[in-house]
């Protein structure tokens, strides 16, 4: 018997890299080689290869061709890139029929409900979502939606969406191990006795907030050592530009770096902080959690649901309570036992080793939907 086809779509897998890029690279790995239930195939806009996946690239034109960006500006660009990944992935499902296509572009999974709907195509759509949106178009025979919180979980059900057509089922993270980088053992050489503190996330000043993150540690420069590692912004700039007046150039780092090698300056780092007001579920910091850093996060829904009381959550616009939280974290969170509670924590409710039945259990109902 052949084993249902499955298509994982991320468009933005191998153009950039982020907390969602990263999850469908890790569920891609997992479900293909970890299982034999489903056919699995990732499908990426841009050029990704980690030896382990069964992946193809589609043809797209990318939100950072400089071209296309100076003709259309950055915003239509990256609406060019959804549309011509859409063209192309229509195809492969026209021609290899997949029992279910598991996705998280909201206007990704509209294009492909009414292309269903037109050529009386027969597949499932799955709605992979934090909490950043719930569908208006679903069909209640055919479609689900994965919760990564509950935050939307009740209203839907109010709004009539089948209970047993929606998991709540948080993301799992894969708990790699550090790889040897010079760069990276330069940092602590560098930081000397300083307090290393490390953000993670797009370097913008409206999403991830950098720049607050710069102006906290600000009022005490000389004994802290900034970090922060993610996609570059039109913003990152001036947020390099206030490094460079706070600390001074060598006196910080700020790159882009690969998810293996991130592990690594997260081991070196004493503490985790991101002041984003709102997150969709928070990977980077589990991600912190699962090396023994300290956390230090805005308090919200998704914080509160996905962290527990594992973290120090603040008002992420009171920067006295911010700077007050971040003393109180480096002197009473260090400990060994603190550091293994924290670890113990993450991978007992976040591994893939704790999640994987449910997920199996939760992408085989896709399948027999359509399999019936």
């Amino acid at each position: 018997m052949k084993k249902p086809k499955i298509f994982l779509v991320c468009t933005g897998l191998g153009i950039v890299q982020r907390g969602f890029e990263s999850y469908m690279a890790d569920l891609s790995n997992q479900l293909q080689n970890q299982n034999n239930k489903f056919d699995i195939t990732l499908y990426t806009g841009g050029d990704y290869e980690d030896g382990l996946t069964i992946s193809k690239q589609l043809f797209c034109v990318s939100r950072n061709n400089h071209f296309w960006n100076s003709l259309l500006g950055k915003v239509n660009t990256a609406e060019f890139e959804l549309i011509s990944f859409f063209s192309s992935l229509l195809l492969e499902v026209i021609t290899k029929k997949p029992k279910a296509i598991y996705l998280g572009e909201y206007k990704l999974y509209c294009y492909l409900f009414k292309i269903r709907k037109f050529l009386k195509l027969d597949y499932s759509l799955v709605l992979y979502t934090g909490g950043q949106v719930s569908p208006g178009l679903f069909d209640t025979r055919k479609d689900f939606i994965h919760h990564v919180t509950d935050i939307y979980y009740d209203d839907l059900v109010s709004a009539g969406f089948p209970k047993e057509r929606q998991f709540v089922l948080p993301h799992f993270i894969s708990l790699k191990k550090e790889i040897n980088s010079i760069d990276n053992k330069l940092i602590r050489s560098k930081a000397k006795d300083k307090k290393i503190i490390i953000s993670v996330g797009v370097i913008d000043s409206t999403i991830k907030r950098m720049d607050q993150f710069v102006k906290v540690l600000s009022d005490e420069a000389d004994n802290y050592f900034p970090i922060i590692l993610g996609e570059f912004t039109d913003e990152t700039d001036k947020i390099i530009e206030d490094l460079n007046t706070y600390f001074g150039k060598d006196n910080y780092f700020v790159g882009k770096v690969s998810k293996e090698a991130l592990y690594a300056y997260l081991k070196q780092a004493d503490l985790f902080m991101m002041l984003s007001p709102k997150e969709s579920f928070g990977l980077a910091s589990l991600e912190a959690l699962s090396v023994g850093l300290p956390v230090i996060c805005c308090e919200f829904h998704e914080s509160r649901f996905v962290l527990k009381n594992n973290a120090f959550l603040i008002d992420c616009n009171d920067i006295y309570h911010i700077r007050a939280t971040l003393s109180r974290a480096l002197h009473n969170s260090t400990t060994d036992l603190d550091k293994l509670h924290r670890i113990k924590f993450v991978k007992e409710n976040y591994s893939w080793e704790s999640l994987s039945t449910k997920y199996i259990n939760m992408f085989n109902c896709f399948v027999q939907n359509n399999l019936n």
